[in-house]
């Protein structure tokens, strides 16, 4: 028995000494790791890139949880709840809103009332049911044309910035094309001969803005195509495609998820003004048309000021949102 406690007292004198040389090699390796430089530990490296992988969330969640931003977020939620449950906000389904559908004894523009609290438009349809359905057609409007646009231009901007020479050339020249004509004319142009359904419309808008977005993702790529990164993958034989979409893109594309809430705006108001000139699929229930039935109608003057009021909530919503997500996912910005 005496034998076997002096064996194990000698193990854990063992034990204790191994564990006491352990910390202090660990202690030396830490000072080393912080006082010289150049001096890297993989232990330490894989600590430190944690610590700073969790300031970088806190920091990117501290910049969007702003004022502004909470408030383009609710915005844009209190459109879209509209959209979703619009069949249980209001008792009119969507086609007795809707041309050509006229409802019996219709009162034309008649100021609020008990059973129509935002009063009546053109036909005598209920304003508040209008802008509830509404909602649907200014989602679709600020998500389907900016998605094409942007999609397109990233992909287009890569390439004419990546292969450069004769691709960009004809590219550029190209976009400079239609940077000469307003987009909004080409629009009216194309548009009647294509057809005016809300789909079709969307769509030609979404492809006439794809110019503008390859000019942009353009100007990033050839920000971060100069990155020794960037060589070393083209050098380590990385094909074109991998470096294109594998190491560029994921460090080009966060202005452009910035200039997709900016887009979204530009696309409400947009759409809204072409509804307002007249070209609008009378199936669905637009905000810009209804401010069209309602000019120059003063019977009932809320007919129009409501919609162009949902018009710019949606619209300041995205553009505050816009604006807290540029100020958390812009490096440069110290705030």
């Amino acid at each position: 028995m005496e034998i076997i406690e002096k064996v194990l007292k000698k193990e854990n004198v063992e034990e204790q000494s191994s564990s006491k040389s352990l910390r202090k090699m660990k202690f030396l390796r830490f000072l080393k790791f912080y006082l010289i430089p150049g001096w890297r530990d993989p232990e330490f490296s894989a600590q430190e890139f944690e610590i700073e992988k969790i300031k970088s969330k806190r920091r990117l969640f501290r910049h969007l949880v702003k004022p502004l931003t909470i408030t383009g977020l609710l915005m844009i939620l209190f459109i879209s709840i509209l959209a979703i449950f619009a069949p249980w906000f209001t008792i009119y389904p969507l086609q007795d809103l809707v041309i050509p559908h006229v409802p019996p004894n219709p009162k034309v523009f008649a100021p609020p009332s008990a059973s129509h609290p935002f009063g009546t438009t053109y036909n005598g349809y209920d304003v508040l049911a209008r802008i509830i359905w509404g909602a649907r057609t200014t989602i679709l409007s600020s998500l389907i044309p900016v998605t094409i646009s942007i999609g397109g231009g990233l992909v287009l901007g890569i390439f004419s910035a990546y292969f450069g020479g004769v691709i960009d050339y004809i590219m550029m020249r190209i976009v400079d094309l239609f940077y000469a004509f307003p987009t909004l004319i080409l629009i009216v142009i194309v548009t009647p001969m294509l057809g005016t359904d809300l789909l079709t419309t969307l769509i030609i808008y979404g492809v006439l803005f794809i110019p503008y977005n390859i000019r942009f993702m353009r100007s990033l790529v050839f920000q971060v195509k100069q990155l020794e990164y960037i060589q070393a993958a083209k050098v380590g034989g990385a094909r074109k495609f991998i470096v294109m979409f594998k190491h560029i893109l994921p460090n080009a594309i966060s202005p452009m998820l910035v200039s997709f809430f900016g887009g979204a705006a530009i696309a409400i108001i947009g759409l809204a003004g072409l509804a307002f000139v007249g070209f609008s699929d009378n199936t669905v229930a637009s905000w810009g048309l209804d401010i069209l039935w309602a000019r120059g109608r003063y019977s009932n003057i809320s007919a129009a000021v409501w919609p162009g009021i949902f018009i710019g909530i949606a619209a300041i919503g995205y553009i505050l949102l816009g604006d807290g997500f540029r100020d958390a996912l812009d490096p440069r910005l110290k705030l």
